[in-house]
């Protein structure tokens, strides 16, 4: 996302300062500051009974045409849980009960900037998948064949969530 150039409450031009040992945008009509703080995403690592991943073919940028995991953007007053929930029902109609975090992720997108990821394992309570206009396809793999994802987040997430399985059962 392209940074603030000019102030949203007086409209002055924002000039560069250095404020709390970061260079940050001021206005200097008003004093108001630029924060570029990274913007929350929820995403879900959600298995069937079988432990099958539930994986989407995305329909946009970024990563158009890639397998993902299911997730996005929260919204304003939505707690990282229901945001989860809510984007898996919302691609791929599935609902599910959060199980645990998987964990959180700082990563730089050149098409948003800064985003800070939460992953949860969640499970699934149907596998009765209708999708939505950000994917194209759909479905429950097993671990070993899988489609490829090329996500580097979305591997790690997977990965983490094999690895905190394996430990729970064995």
């Amino acid at each position: 996302m392209k940074p603030f150039t000019y102030c949203p409450l007086c409209g002055k031009g924002l000039n560069p300062a250095l404020l709390e040992g970061r260079e940050r945008m001021l206005c200097p009509e008003c004093g108001w500051v630029h924060y570029r703080n990274p913007l929350p995403v929820a995403i879900a690592c959600t298995v069937n009974p079988k432990g099958e991943i539930l994986l989407i073919r995305r329909a946009h940028e970024p990563a158009l045409n890639e397998w993902a995991l299911p997730g996005g953007f929260l919204e304003s007053g939505e707690l990282p849980e229901e945001g989860c929930l809510r984007e898996l029902m919302e691609e791929t109609s599935i609902e599910g009960r959060v199980e645990r975090i998987i964990g959180v992720y700082h990563r730089e997108s050149t098409m948003y900037g800064s985003l800070l990821a939460v992953a949860y394992a969640v499970t699934a309570s149907h596998e009765n998948i209708r999708i939505n206009h950000e994917v194209f396809e759909a479905g429950f793999y097993p671990p070993d064949a899988m489609p490829e994802v090329r996500i580097p987040l979305h591997r790690q997430i997977i990965d983490e969530h094999r690895r905190a399985s394996e430990s729970a059962s064995g």
